[in-house]
């Protein structure tokens, strides 16, 4: 069984942050949240993950496997 609390979710707006905070407050948090994020995300690749992330993803080994009398010596 999963619970479930019923809990009143409050309406947040720009608006009601600045009447909350004032203008200033907000401004620097936004500006801060501008700067502290960084750059762009880099792109993702699928060739840089293991074997085993790519077939959880449902992809095929990054190379092949060797030959089985590659191992035999």
């Amino acid at each position: 069984m999963i619970q479930t609390l019923e809990r009143p979710s409050d309406a947040f707006t720009i608006e009601a942050a600045i009447a909350k905070f004032g203008a200033g407050k907000v401004l620097r948090a936004a500006l801060f949240a501008l700067i502290a994020r960084g750059g762009k995300p880099r792109p993702l690749d699928a060739e840089q993950l293991s074997d085993h992330l790519r077939r959880d993803i449902g992809l095929g080994p990054a190379e092949p496997p060797p030959e089985p009398w590659s191992m035999m010596r």
